[in-house]
């Protein structure tokens, strides 16, 4: 897919980015997407996050996973369904499987059942207290890249970076919101923000821009999005690069909302500090 810069703002190109504010918040049912693929862990992690789901957060209606079929997923759809991603790629015509996260995003705000709220989750995302509706649907932010002087190298960052230059050149805040814990979309505000920004997207998975950064500033501006500074609320503990002891997990996990880590992070003592934290099957699994 192209990735030439349109002649015209992002915020101007299209009717579909000038509709009505969406709705607020309500009682209407809330979804989660799960975007996923089998991991070299054997799944672990989206058991243990769908567990931590299950316990956390009872108002949920129905779970997605677009992408692959754990193994141990109940077959009970009224709860809980996969959707491939051969189901919904021919739909804009792209290649399976599909790489590119925004992509993957736009494709599962497709899905013809999801409700109009829906989280976006990952197999890493823990949820460690109960939740309301109204803090699970409110985006997180970490940093306002104006204020960052080094950049960094690296196929991510690159992305991150060029994202932020587009939205500035465009008039956009330019915040971070890849915060690496549940984002709050609607069906409205993924649709407006593919719209605006399709010229600029890619199938490689580090090509383009990255999703919530630009979905969340797009949302900020032409709708007054509210959302959350993750660093003053101190709700999260994260695990990047390697796998600490299970104390020094359970001693960061203490008080707070979420726990996410990165591959290096899920190793055996972590994978202990879970199983005691949700030892239960939860309904998401098969009996």
């Amino acid at each position: 897919m192209s990735t030439k810069p349109i002649q015209s703002s992002p915020a101007k190109q299209t009717n579909v980015a000038t509709t009505k504010a969406i709705p607020e918040p309500s009682t209407q049912p809330i979804d989660i997407v799960y975007v996923f693929r089998h991991s070299r862990h054997g799944d672990e992690e989206i058991r243990f996050s769908l567990r931590s789901v299950a316990q956390n957060l009872p108002f949920i209606r129905k779970v997605w996973i677009f992408g692959d079929r754990p193994s141990f997923l109940s077959d009970d759809t009224s709860i809980v369904e996969q959707v491939p991603h051969e189901y919904m790629a021919p739909l804009l015509g792209y290649r399976t499987p599909v790489r590119n996260d925004f992509l993957m995003l736009i494709l599962a705000s497709l899905i013809p059942r999801l409700a109009f709220d829906f989280v976006r989750f990952a197999d890493d995302y823990i949820i460690l207290a109960p939740l309301s509706r109204e803090r699970l649907t409110t985006p997180s932010a970490i940093e306002d890249l104006a204020h960052i002087s080094s950049r960094g190298s690296g196929q991510w960052k690159d992305q991150l970076w060029r994202t932020y230059d587009l939205l500035k050149q465009y008039g956009y805040a330019g915040y971070n919101f890849e915060a690496h814990v549940p984002q709050p979309y609607t069906k409205q505000l993924a649709f407006e923000a593919f719209m605006s920004f399709r010229s600029f997207l890619s199938e490689e998975r580090f090509g383009g821009i990255v999703t919530a950064t630009t979905v969340f500033n797009f949302g900020l501006k032409h709708h007054g999005l509210p959302f959350i500074w993750l660093a003053e609320e101190k709700s999260k503990a994260g695990f990047y690069g390697k796998c600490p002891a299970e104390a020094e997990i359970a001693a960061a996990c203490e008080g707070k909302l979420f726990l996410s880590f990165d591959d290096a992070g899920f190793g055996p003592t972590m994978l202990e500090f879970l199983r005691r934290r949700f030892p239960e099957p939860c309904k998401y699994e098969a009996p």
